[in-house]
C-alpha cells in the first residue's frame, strides 16, 4: 500500500474505532455543555502499571468493563431525553407555545451495554467477519428516532422561549411578554428537574474521562504495544498487500470497502483480523489493561464515583416520574 494511503487509513480507522468506545455514553452527554479539556484532577496513566491478570480470550459478549456501573445504559438514556421532552413540552405550555413531546420507540444508540464493549476492541467474531466483513451486521443497529417535534418550524418566540437565548446568544431574562424566563428557557428548566443543573444531563464529564481515557492510556502500554505487533506481523504474513500498524487501524474507510455490502477483500482481511486477534490474544490482553486503568481510576476517584451513582438514581426516579405524570 503506498504511504499516502497507509497514513490516511490509519487515521480514519482511529477514529471509527474512538467512535464505538464513546457511543454507549456520548447520547448520555448530548445535554451537556460542549467538551472541555480535561478538568484538573482527572484520572490519568501516572505511577506504575497496574498489575492484571490476562485470560485467553476472544469473545466479548460477557465482558464487563469496571467503568461501566457509573454509566447510564442505552435505554436509561432514552428514558431521561424522553422525560425531558415531557417536560420540556409542559413548560412551553405554560408560556403559550406548542412543543409536542415525542410519541413511540425511546431512541436508542444500539449499544449492547454502557462501554460498547462489542464494537470496543474492533471485530471478534468470526462467523460475522467472514459474512458482512467489517460492515454491520443487519439488525445490530437500530435506525435513530428523531427525538423533536415534527411539522412547522417554530417561530422567534417559541424559540426564545425554548432556549432562554436572544438572537445573539445571550441568555434572555424575559420573553416579548416579559415574563421571567427560567435558566436556559424551557429546555434548562426540564434539564434542570432531572439532574439539578439546567446545563448536564445524563453521563457526567469524570465518567467519559475514565471510559475514554483507559481506552487511549491502553494503546500506550507495553503490554499492548506487544501485542497489537504481534497482530500486525500476523497480518503480514496472512495479506502481503495490507500493512496495519494496530488493530484500531484496519482497515478504517479505506474507499475499497465502502460500498454498500462486504466483496471478497473486505471479508478476506476481515476474517484474517479475527483469526490473527485469536493467535495472539489481542482481546485477552487489550481488555485486562484497559480494566486495569478504570479500576485505578475508579480508585483514585471513588469519592466523587459514589456522588456520581447517587445522582444517576435521582435522574432516573425524576425521570420515571416525569413519564408517569404524562400517561
Amino acid at each position: 500500500m503506498p504511504a499516502r494511503r497507509t497514513h490516511r487509513t490509519r487515521r480514519l480507522g482511529a477514529a471509527v474505532i474512538l467512535l464505538a468506545v464513546t457511543a454507549g455514553c456520548a447520547q448520555g452527554q448530548a445535554a451537556e455543555s460542549t467538551p472541555t479539556p480535561a478538568p484538573s484532577g482527572t484520572p490519568t496513566a501516572s505511577g506504575p502499571l497496574p498489575v492484571v491478570a490476562v485470560p485467553k480470550m476472544l469473545d466479548v459478549s460477557s465482558l464487563v468493563l469496571p467503568v461501566e456501573p457509573y454509566l447510564f445504559t442505552d435505554r436509561q438514556v432514552g428514558r431521561l431525553f424522553r422525560a425531558k421532552a415531557v417536560l420540556t413540552e409542559s413548560c412551553m405550555r405554560r408560556f403559550g407555545h406548542s412543543w409536542p413531546a415525542p410519541t413511540g420507540p425511546i431512541p436508542e444508540t444500539g449499544t449492547l451495554n454502557p462501554a460498547n464493549t462489542a464494537h470496543r476492541y474492533g471485530i471478534t467474531d468470526a462467523a460475522k467477519a467472514a459474512r458482512y466483513g467489517y460492515h454491520p451486521v443487519p439488525g445490530s443497529v437500530p435506525p435513530q428516532v428523531k427525538d423533536k417535534p415534527t411539522g412547522p418550524q417554530p417561530g422567534r418566540e417559541a424559540m426564545l422561549v425554548l432556549r432562554g437565548l436572544n438572537q445573539d446568544g445571550t441568555p434572555a431574562g424575559a420573553d416579548s411578554r416579559g415574563r421571567r424566563l427560567p435558566a436556559g428557557g424551557c429546555q434548562g428548566e426540564a434539564t434542570k428537574a432531572l439532574s439539578g443543573d439546567p446545563q448536564k444531563l445524563g453521563n457526567r464529564e469524570l465518567v467519559g474521562a475514565v471510559n475514554i481515557g483507559s481506552y487511549r492510556d491502553s494503546q500506550r502500554d507495553p503490554r499492548v504495544v506487544a501485542v497489537f505487533r504481534a497482530w500486525s506481523r500476523c497480518m503480514e504474513r496472512h495479506n502481503n498487500d495490507y500493512t496495519y500498524a494496530d488493530p484500531t487501524r484496519a482497515p478504517g474507510k479505506d474507499p475499497k470497502f465502502n460500498g454498500p455490502t462486504a466483496g471478497p477483500a473486505e471479508l478476506t482481511l476481515a476474517s484474517t483480523d479475527v483469526a490473527c486477534k485469536r493467535e495472539t490474544n489481542v482481546i485477552g490482553v487489550w481488555s485486562s489493561v484497559d480494566a486495569a486503568y478504570q479500576r485505578r481510576a475508579i480508585a483514585e476517584k471513588q469519592r466523587e464515583l459514589t456522588a456520581v451513582k447517587k445522582d444517576m438514581r435521582t435522574q432516573l426516579a425524576n425521570a420515571d416520574q416525569a413519564l408517569a405524570g404524562r400517561r
